[in-house]
């Protein structure tokens, strides 16, 4: 079974307005290319046809290019995210840590000692009392190393079961019903393939991983062509009741990854930052992630302004599947831009390790966190695009890179 990842056609942005700590983001759109730099302006990037994943046109083409977890195809062997670390670093640390599917909703408590950089499950943390259905969810960890989870692979690794260095999984995807842009506002999701169990146990699983190995499970929505739009406040009560319901159907999780910006889809980003506050008042703790694309104007606008209305917890540009962007120089220079705009704090960067053009190998992907890590000690974490492909893999960027992050 195969999912094409998305293709985000890039508006250019005649003019746009400065942004505020407020709730609206002006945007004057035209034809053609992204103003922004793309790689082409300090990697190799040539306009045509992507070869990674299905999605043509590259950065400095005009057209969205597919470096997105949405993009490619389930064999195509694309890797995935690394998330925030749930106890601190490998060597450990103090870290504050609050319940998670069985905790209560109080701040959380002071637990000291790392997350294990490889093996068995963390036992740091833990909450006092319940908070009923999932209980509250934890406040982001010091560090993170995530992944993406497709629901799409036939016979997936259980979630309790992924590389306990990944404290951050991403269930990928809830789609909005009707198809892009979304009909009402609600949203949908499929259970994974259950091949070793993983859609039998995926309730239970993603209570053990949330109170028991104290990873963090966000709800991806959007991907591959399945940008919405929120033109009214009618619909964004829709879809935040959307995600109330599955919340309840899944046992609770602990976060929302805005993946839904994407294609012709300008961002509603007013009322994308009411709907993440309505969650984060509605679940104490709750987190919000967002994957731009990383030269992309219109994503580096949407992000800023997320961030400056506190509502976004960190943003993750995806440094893979499309030409230069798994280039160390051009990761590099672009983390910059990204610092300037978020901060270090809420900067995880996206990798994709595999042995196909348009991304890295997994040397090539410590080299590059370790120039970073150099510059900016304290950059949020990682992600690794997809966790299927990391276990076939034999877990590199888990056993690899994730300890780097971690420390």
């Amino acid at each position: 079974m195969t999912k094409t990842r998305f293709t985000r056609a890039v508006p250019v942005c005649s003019a746009f307005a400065t942004l505020c700590a407020c709730f609206t983001y002006l945007i004057a759109c035209g034809g053609g290319s992204d103003d922004s730099a793309s790689p082409a302006a300090g990697a190799p990037a040539a306009a045509g046809t992507n070869t990674s994943g299905g999605s043509s046109g590259s950065p400095d083409a005009g057209a969205r290019n597919a470096g997105s977890p949405h993009a490619g195809t389930s064999n195509a062997g694309s890797p995935g995210w690394s998330g925030a670390s749930p106890g601190g670093s490998a060597n450990g640390g103090a870290s504050s840590i609050a319940g998670g599917a069985n905790g209560g909703a109080s701040a959380g408590t002071s637990s000291a000692g790392g997350y294990p950089s490889n093996g068995g499950n963390s036992s740091t943390g833990g909450g006092a009392g319940s908070a009923g259905n999932g209980g509250a969810a934890s406040p982001l960890p010091a560090r993170v190393v995530a992944g993406y989870y497709p629901n799409w692979t036939p016979s997936p690794v259980r979630i309790k079961d992924v590389n306990a260095n990944y404290n951050v999984i991403y269930l990928f995807a809830a789609t909005p019903v009707g198809g892009a842009p979304g009909t009402t506002g609600a949203v949908t999701w499929d259970m994974p393939g259950d091949g070793r169990g993983a859609a039998t146990n995926f309730n239970a699983d993603i209570a053990y991983a949330r109170s028991t190995q104290r990873r963090k499970i966000i709800l991806s929505v959007g991907g591959a062509n399945n940008g919405m739009s929120f033109p009214s406040r009618t619909k964004s009560q829709a879809f935040l009741e959307s995600i109330s319901s599955w919340y309840t159907k899944l046992g609770g999780f602990d976060g929302l990854d805005w993946n839904t910006f994407e294609a012709s889809q300008t961002p509603d980003t007013s009322e994308m930052i009411w709907i993440s506050q309505q969650l984060k008042t509605r679940y104490p703790g709750f987190l919000i992630t967002a994957p731009p694309a990383p030269w992309n104007s219109v994503d580096k606008t949407f992000c800023a302004a997320m961030v400056a209305a506190g509502a976004l917890d960190y943003a993750a540009p995806q440094y893979y599947d499309g030409p230069g962007l798994a280039e160390q120089s051009y990761l590099v220079t672009n983390v910059a831009e990204w610092l300037k705009l978020v901060g270090a704090d809420k900067l995880v960067v996206g990798f994709g390790i595999a042995a196909q053009e348009n991304y890295m190998s997994i040397s090539d992907a410590v080299s590059t966190w370790k120039v970073l890590a150099q510059a900016t000690p304290t950059l949020r974490g990682a992600f690794d695009w997809q966790i299927h492909t990391d276990e076939a893999q034999g877990w590199p960027f888990a056993t690899q890179l994730g300890p780097l992050v971690l420390q």
